[in-house]
């Protein structure tokens, strides 16, 4: 037994040294492969961010793939400090390849580590975010966060943050349609960049200026900056930002109705996609080809590139570019006639716009509301499409105020620019007045007359700018109340005529009519000779129908092709020969674009003040149901509201 027991122990003893020794040499391994890894200092993080940097310039694909696998790969040995400084370079990364929700969940890893950032590199996490915000359509919280980063970066000596950071709040206001505060952080930024001579940060920001420049309707001021920095990016072989500008460039294009050069700088576009790592980005040069053959009416090839795009577009993630896709495929279902499948993309395009604040979005509810009533015609609704056309004239008219603001901005812009030209001139003189002060006796009197000239220059200058400002205010109340193409009364101008006639003559005896006439079949002599026969047509309607009624008469137009007689003092009798008379001038004269003779016919509705009307609006509806009755009565007629 004790034998045994001496056995048990001597095997217990073996056994617990054995396991000491084994824990030894596990202890003795790990310090040891802990000593061969190696050291991630500041100097390893700087190397690693500036070569990151590098490969962004090149292809943000590309980088964000490399900054990727430096966090996988180290991610055991990362402190707080440099995981948070890769994720704020691969977030940015994710942010020009347009991988929003990459963005956003690394923004929400960045968001627990704040603590940790320093102030320049917070600043730059206040832009990732704001960009987040912005691309999901909350752009007060954008704002919001770009005013805070502006008020810190104010603080430190970082030029080239500051230059961001300015650069960043000018995309947020062009993009929502504030052209005045773009330019001027624009003009900030672009400042800060030339005094450090950096021509590459120089080629980004009359890239990004271009895109104000294109939302102030100035598309030539925008084609000339947006190829500027194409041909810097391009002479440098800067292939992801070369991409970038020709796309910008193919949608400058088509702005300007030049569908051919659009699908040349997208084929040029496609012809890089290829070569970045990113390769979703074709999407954009697919999607661009699809609608500037849909502008050349090639509808094969629109349809073909569509088929090509939509292999992309379940990965696009902002609700604009989403919206814009939809609308494309719907033009090109109406001209293909497949009208079920065109009404199924509408509605869900229209929800998609219910996402985008009406402001920032009218142009695109404009082509919602023309599809629409395209739509509507193929389906012989033309109630519903009479609705729609309403609905587009409606916010035609509030697109066309925003384009008299954005004029006024533009004069605004240039005012301010000299202004600050001028202070600068001044602050120079001041300087000069104080060193002349410095100076003896005999330079007294020549300082004195500096100063007079520069009194009298800055009278002068002001005089011309108000003198400036005099004529321009007359110019935008002329802008105000004409129409841009015809040249006689808007819609809101003969308005506010005829409603105020009605208010001096309602109380009395005097005699008052309306004529309402609109072109037939109108939007099919648009389809079949084009956009510019149809403005010819509308100029010389306007001008038959100017000879043809009194000069007391005023005449305006009200909508597309719809135009307004006001006659005051004239009995019904009077009004529907005046009517019949522009029918027929109509008629008999037929419209030569050059290549086509058109004939045109019009429809008309005519009503008179009477005492059981109660308002302008009345009459207005009574002279609306005779030009409907004359047009449901096979067109090219006179209809009165007896």
């Amino acid at each position: 037994m004790q034998i045994q027991q001496g056995r048990c122990f001597n095997y217990l003893h073996s056994r617990v040294s054995l396991l000491s020794f084994f824990a030894c040499l596990y202890l003795y391994c790990a310090t040891l492969n802990a000593a061969q890894q190696p050291v991630l200092d500041a100097k390893w993080l700087t190397t690693q961010l500036e070569l990151a940097h590098k490969k962004s310039i090149q292809d943000p694909g590309d980088a964000a793939e490399f900054l990727e696998h430096l966090i996988k790969q180290h991610s055991t040995h990362l402190s707080a400090i440099q995981r948070s400084e890769l994720q704020l370079h691969l977030a940015d990364n994710y942010l020009l390849l347009g991988e929003l929700s990459k963005a956003i969940a690394l923004e929400r890893l960045l968001a627990n580590e704040l603590t940790v950032l320093n102030n320049e590199s917070l600043i730059r996490y206040y832009l990732i975010k704001s960009t987040i915000y912005s691309y999901s359509g909350q752009a007060d919280k954008s704002l919001a966060i770009l005013n805070t980063a502006e008020q810190q970066v104010e603080q430190l000596e970082n030029e080239k943050l500051k230059s961001k950071v300015y650069s960043a709040l000018a995309s947020f206001y062009v993009y929502n349609h504030d052209d005045i505060k773009a330019l001027d952080y624009f003009y900030k930024s672009y400042e800060i960049i030339k005094r450090s001579g950096d021509l590459l940060d120089l080629a980004y920001i009359e890239s990004t200026m271009a895109k104000s420049y294109e939302y102030l309707f100035d598309y030539d001021k925008a084609l000339e900056l947006q190829l500027k920095a194409l041909a810097y990016f391009l002479k440098n072989d800067l292939m992801f930002d070369s991409l970038v500008s020709y796309f910008h460039s193919a949608k400058i294009y088509l702005k300007m109705k030049r569908g051919q050069e659009a699908i040349a700088s997208s084929q040029k576009m496609l012809a890089m996609a290829g070569q970045v790592a990113n390769e979703n980005l074709v999407y954009y040069g697919y999607i661009i080809l699809a609608e500037a053959y849909l502008l050349e009416q090639d509808i094969a090839q629109a349809n073909h590139y569509l088929s090509l795009s939509s292999q992309y577009f379940d990965k696009l993630e902002d609700v604009a570019n989403i919206a814009n896709h939809l609308y494309i495929q719907a033009a090109i279902e109406l001209a293909q006639n497949l009208t079920d499948q065109a009404a199924k993309t509408l509605a869900k395009a229209q929800l998609l716009s219910e996402q985008i604040p009406i402001e920032n979005s009218i142009t695109s509810l404009l082509k919602l509301a023309n599809l629409q009533t395209e739509l509507a015609v193929q389906q012989n609704d033309y109630r519903l499409a009479y609705k729609y056309q309403q609905d587009f004239i409606a916010l035609n008219e509030q697109h066309y105020n925003k384009v008299r603001e954005i004029a006024r901005s533009r004069h605004k812009v240039e005012f301010d620019i000299k202004q600050v030209k001028l202070e600068k001139q001044l602050l120079k003189k001041d300087k000069e007045l104080n060193e002349f002060s410095l100076q003896e006796i005999k330079q007294q009197q020549a300082l004195q007359n500096t100063i007079m000239f520069s009194v009298l220059l800055l009278f002068l200058l002001l005089l011309l700018f108000s003198w400036r400002q005099y004529r321009l205010k007359r110019k935008f109340s002329v802008l105000a109340n004409t129409d841009f193409l015809t040249g006689v009364a808007n819609r809101r101008k003969i308005m506010d005529f005829a409603e105020s006639q009605w208010l001096e003559l309602k109380s009395d005896n005097h005699n008052f009519c309306l004529i309402i006439f609109d072109l037939d079949h109108f939007k099919s002599i648009n389809d079949e000779f084009g956009h510019p026969a149809g403005d010819l047509i509308l100029k010389s309607i306007t001008e038959t129908a100017q000879r043809a009624i009194r000069e007391h008469d005023i005449l305006g137009r009200i909508g597309g092709e719809e135009f307004l007689v006001v006659l005051n003092n004239t009995p019904l009798v009077e009004a529907t020969e005046i009517a019949y008379r522009i029918k027929s001038d109509i008629e008999k004269t037929p419209i030569n674009d050059g290549e086509n003779v058109i004939k045109i016919t019009a429809s008309f509705g005519v009503a008179q003040k009477r005492a059981q009307l109660h308002s302008f609006k009345d009459l207005l509806k009574n002279a609306d149901k005779a030009l409907y009755a004359a047009k449901e009565r096979g067109r090219n007629r006179v209809e009165t509201d007896e």
